[in-house]
């Protein structure tokens, strides 16, 4: 299917058009999403109404893009206001990992504790960054988790964000830069510790 006729499809509510457009983009908007929220399952549930608000809004889409950027637009606006949502109601959206208990999950009860440790580790890092990428400015956090974690070349962000490309550049250049200060820090704390 081209993307003219799945546009034209989901625009007449054909299923097999909704279909199609699910399963064609389902993977790239829940990854987007989790980048910004942090949690699967927020991410998964958001999918859907990322999905819903496709379908509503397909024929506002002015096709001056390809459909994949307007569709990273509208995920990284829906997954920023899920965010500011979290923050404001002072949901933290890291209660899983708080709460996850390192012998569940078809972990063994008598493993080693040089393992459990390590994982812990693991966790305590990834946890630092995704703080840290959370703390940077929203445009340098957009250009960043696109380009890093969704792996999209500067052209497309530049699309996505609408922004030239030479703004894209400074962007993901200045996100570096304010990571690393963060996570100089962070983890000279952690070592100390």
């Amino acid at each position: 299917m081209t993307e003219q006729e799945l546009i034209q499809g989901v625009l007449r509510r054909d299923r097999n058009a909704f279909q199609y457009l699910v399963n064609q983009y389902q993977k790239q908007v829940i990854k987007t999403a989790y980048y910004f929220l942090g949690n699967m399952e927020d991410a998964e549930d958001l999918s859907q109404e990322i999905f819903l608000d496709i379908i509503h809004s397909m024929k506002s889409f002015k096709k001056s893009s390809a459909l994949s950027t307007w569709i990273y637009r509208i995920t990284v606006n829906k997954s920023l206001n899920q965010v500011k949502k979290n923050r404001r109601k002072g949901i933290s959206v890291r209660l899983e990992s708080i709460f996850n208990n390192p012998f569940e999950k078809g972990r063994r009860q008598d493993a080693e504790p040089s393992v459990i440790s390590a994982e812990y580790e693991e966790k305590e890092k990834r946890d630092l960054l995704h703080t840290a990428i959370n703390r940077l400015p929203e445009n340098q956090r957009i250009a960043f988790v696109l380009n890093k974690f969704d792996e999209q070349p500067y052209k497309q962000i530049a699309e996505i964000m609408g922004v030239g490309l030479s703004a894209v550049e400074s962007l993901i250049y200045r996100a570096k830069m304010n990571l690393q200060k963060h996570l100089v820090h962070q983890f000279s704390e952690y070592q100390n510790t």
